[in-house]
């Protein structure tokens, strides 16, 4: 199972968990399927996505936030 937390910053500059995944793949798939449950329950794409280099994540994240920055740390 890979743990996919969604952290942000409020307006006091602090780390808040906004939620939180459990996927049971790295597949694009999946990471389409959180991203768009993530998107669904907040109504707005984040400013900024900050992820790691997983391939299949580097392909979801601008097929669901189209709006969206995403940097690969």
């Amino acid at each position: 199972m890979v743990f996919v937390p969604f952290t942000g910053v409020d307006h006091h500059f602090q780390c808040v968990t906004f939620g939180a995944g459990l996927i049971s793949t790295e597949s694009i798939e999946s990471y389409v399927w959180l991203l768009k449950a993530f998107l669904k329950a907040h109504g707005t794409q984040p400013t900024l996505v900050l992820s790691d280099q997983d391939p299949s994540m580097l392909q979801a994240v601008p097929m669901v936030f189209t709006e969206s920055r995403h940097q690969a740390c």
